[in-house]
């Protein structure tokens, strides 16, 4: 099920062992970049802020800060939306004797899952800084969604998709091109395709809800603590 386009900064990771792709994506209200300060409206259209492979931990951190630079200069909610993986899969083959069972497929196996895991862990100690960043600055937490490869290539291309690994990364970086004209790599594209998922997702649209609710709240207390502030210093004079 899709909602309405999201008026947030959206981070899409594909996350790996050894190289990710991660897209920045933003509202784009007419020129590329928000406005900021200016009156816009938003009609659902979406701009790439930043994309690119990632594989050291510099460049985890930097394309995080980035993330929280845009979002503060834009005033809009952010999240992390990041692929996770299904349980290590099997396939069905023919046995001796005309018989079928099945097999673990050796493309997607507990290795290969454990592999994957460790490389969102290093994005996740990034992402956590960045939290702890973000609470000391008096600022609200950004939301981490997950989604299954199934779920976001479903909703954006449907059940008859193909089911070829090679067949869904060609479509992915076909999609990228054709929605943000840039040629890119496969964990680039995909890392797009999961950022325009993420753009009419509910649990996106939630979360971006909740980071405002939030702002509200922090907002009226900043300015309820200054009113108690100015209070005791009119006391202290009269006295």
């Amino acid at each position: 099920m899709k909602c309405a386009p999201i008026e947030a900064v959206i981070l899409a990771l594909d996350p790996a062992k050894h190289t990710s792709g991660a897209v920045i994506l933003i509202p784009d209200y007419g020129d590329g970049l928000a406005a900021t300060g200016e009156a816009h409206s938003f009609n659902g259209s979406y701009a790439l802020h930043e994309f690119g492979k990632v594989e050291t931990q510099e460049e985890r951190g930097r394309f995080i800060e980035s993330f929280l630079e845009v979002a503060e200069d834009m005033g809009l909610p952010l999240v992390v939306m990041a692929e996770t993986w299904d349980p290590p899969r099997t396939r069905k083959v023919r046995l001796p004797g005309g018989f079928f069972g099945f097999l673990m497929d050796p493309k997607w196996t507990y290795t290969t899952v454990l592999g994957i895991g460790e490389g969102w862990g290093r994005w996740t100690a990034e992402l956590e800084t960045a939290q702890l960043f973000l609470e000391e600055e008096g600022l609200p937490a950004f939301t981490i969604e997950r989604v299954t490869p199934n779920d976001w290539r479903d909703a954006l291309w449907g059940a008859n998709r193909a089911r070829d690994t090679e067949a869904l990364k060609e479509t992915a970086c076909r999609t990228f091109e054709g929605v943000f004209g840039y040629a890119a790599s496969a964990d680039i594209s995909e890392a797009g395709c999961i950022a325009l998922y993420a753009t009419t997702c509910p649990a996106v649209e939630a979360a971006a809800a909740q980071w405002n609710r939030k702002l509200t709240e922090l907002e009226q207390k900043v300015a309820k603590d200054k009113s108690k502030a100015k209070t005791k210093r009119k006391k202290r004079k009269v006295h």
